[in-house]
Order: C-alpha cells, then structure tokens, then sequence
C-alpha cells in the first residue's frame, strides 16, 4: 500500500471512531490525590537459556504518594513465599524492593491503567550454578487498577526486574502480580 492509500485508511478510520473516542473522558487515573498503601502477591518468572522457567511465589507491600493526578511516587518491599524447582534446579526470592515513577490515566471512573519505571533490587537463592545473587537495576512495568469499593482498588502489573548472569548463562526475571490498594 503506498503513502496516499495508507492516508486515507488511516482518515476514514479516524472519521469512523472519532463518535466513540468523543464518549471516552481520560483524565488522572490518581485523581483521589491521597497517599496509598497495598499488598500484592504473584509470581516472579526466572528464565535462564539452560533451565526451563521456573516461577516462585512472592508477596511485597506498596506505599505511593499522588504528585499530581497523573503522576506518583511508589516504594516496595517484599519476599518470597515459595521456591519452585524444575530438574533438580530451584529459585526462590529472598527479598526484592524498589522505588518507582507511576504515571495513570483513568479510561472511565472505574478502570485506569498505568506504567512503573525505577530502580530495583532483587535477592535470589538458587541452589544451581553461582548460588545466590542480588541483582540491581532498571525496572518497569505495566498495570491497571479496578475500582472495587469506594476506597479499595484491585490492581494487576507485569513487571520487568533486574536480572544478570548466572555462571555465565543469561537470566531474566519478570513479576506477575494482582493485589488490592487503599487510601491512607
């Protein structure tokens, strides 16, 4: 398709949805403005080439503080609840924090979406290759939350955290988590 054929797809696309966009009011998606608190638990996802991917269980806490309706700062602090193995090969997270940017736009009064970006450490013990290892680095993610009750949210993130080299083979982690916030 050439640029002319690729313009007008992209025109009457436009004019087709533009009636439903006008119905969608996006604003902050922190528009209560108070300070939070909240608990998630999850799963961190090890993938390391040589091993197949193993996913212990995890539990952290939240605390964030509202900058503007659409800005925060966030802080967390969390710990393994499980290990999981695989062929001899186990993972567990001994510990993990960070401290986080949240940028949120709200979709509809209910329902905003949002993205983390900061810095993280992660404490692994593993019993396989250079052992433990505390990883510190950029991390991010993506999220929303669900109004369930006038002060309670039910939230779900994927997560990218730090990872490295475990004798000489490349690992990544990522964390899936739902939990709940409230306002403080």
């Amino acid at each position: 398709m050439n640029v002319r054929g690729l313009a007008f797809v992209v025109l009457v696309v436009g004019a087709v949805a533009s009636p439903a966009f006008g119905q969608v009011r996006i604003g902050g998606g922190l528009s209560d403005m108070a300070p939070y608190v909240g608990a998630n638990v999850g799963l961190l996802r090890y993938d390391e080439s040589s091993l197949n991917t193993l996913t212990p269980s995890v539990i952290f806490a939240r605390v964030g503080v509202p900058l503007s309706p659409y800005f925060a700062i966030e802080g967390r602090l969390g710990t393994g609840l499980s290990s999981d193995q695989s062929h001899g090969a186990s993972v567990s997270d001994s510990v993990f924090g960070g401290g986080y940017v949240k940028g949120s736009i709200s979709l509809a009064p209910t329902v905003s979406v949002y993205a983390v970006a900061g810095v993280a450490a992660v404490s692994l013990h593993r019993n396989f290759g250079a052992g433990d290892t505390t990883d510190t680095g950029f991390s991010a993610g993506l999220g929303g939350d669900i109004r369930l009750a006038p002060n309670i949210w039910l939230n779900l993130e994927w997560t990218h955290l730090p990872g490295g080299t475990n004798a000489g083979a490349s690992y990544a982690s990522n964390l899936f988590s739902a939990g709940v916030t409230f306002p403080i």
